[in-house]
Parts: C-alpha cells; sequence; structure tokens
C-alpha cells in the first residue's frame, strides 16, 4: 500500500539514552523542548529532563505544527502543556507550563499574532 507523500508523519516518540538503557519518551508526555549550554532537552510533565540529540530547529519540522509551537529561540512548546498566557511587558505573552521552571516561557513581540491564531 503507498503512503500518501502530502501526508506528513511527525514524531510521535523520543528515545533518551539513560546510562546504558534507552528509554522511550511519547510526544504526550512532554511539556516542553528547549536549550540550554548547547544542549537540547526535552523536559516532561514529571518534571524531568532529557537530552536529546537533535536540535530545536530539526524539532521544529518534525514535530506536528498543531500540536507543538517554538515561543522562542529557547523554546519550542506543546498546546496540552498551556496552563495559562498572561500579558507582559512590551507586548509579550508569557505562558505558564504545569512544572517547568527553569526560565520564564515568554513568547516574543514578533511571534505574538502568529501564536494567538495557534491556539485558536
Amino acid at each position: 500500500m503507498l503512503s500518501n507523500p502530502f501526508e506528513k508523519k511527525y514524531k510521535k516518540r523520543f528515545s533518551v539514552k539513560i546510562g546504558q538503557h534507552l528509554k522511550v519518551i511519547s510526544a504526550d508526555e512532554i511539556e516542553c523542548f528547549f536549550n540550554e549550554n548547547k544542549g537540547t532537552y526535552l523536559h516532561t510533565f514529571d518534571n524531568r529532563n532529557y537530552l536529546i540529540e537533535t536540535t530545536l530547529e530539526l524539532l521544529e519540522q518534525e514535530l506536528d505544527p498543531k500540536d507543538f509551537y517554538r515561543v522562542s529561540r529557547k523554546l519550542i512548546v506543546p498546546l496540552k502543556a498551556i496552563k495559562e498566557i498572561v500579558v507582559y511587558s512590551n507586548s509579550r505573552l508569557k505562558v505558564i507550563l504545569p512544572s517547568y521552571k527553569d526560565e520564564e516561557v515568554i513568547v516574543s513581540r514578533e511571534k505574538v499574532s502568529d501564536f494567538k491564531s495557534w491556539i485558536g
């Protein structure tokens, strides 16, 4: 059976290395992806960070744009993880996530209208 070439397959799970073990994490368990110290991490709803071997640029292409949005240079968030959105200074928005507290999640001014249409 031929698959539809127009139907892009998005990544639904990620494997992360923990010591000598590989752990598979479903996209549903991911609260956000972030960059830190030249590494890319995924942060899960159970408040754990895992180093993954990719970049946010590649992730942006691999994740379903209906479900994930790159709010800034450092962060990609899934729609389902957004608890609250607060109007922030300089016409920006601050996104509140359930457990990710490493830094504030700010939607840059240039992305605000695109972000608003993405959330519906």
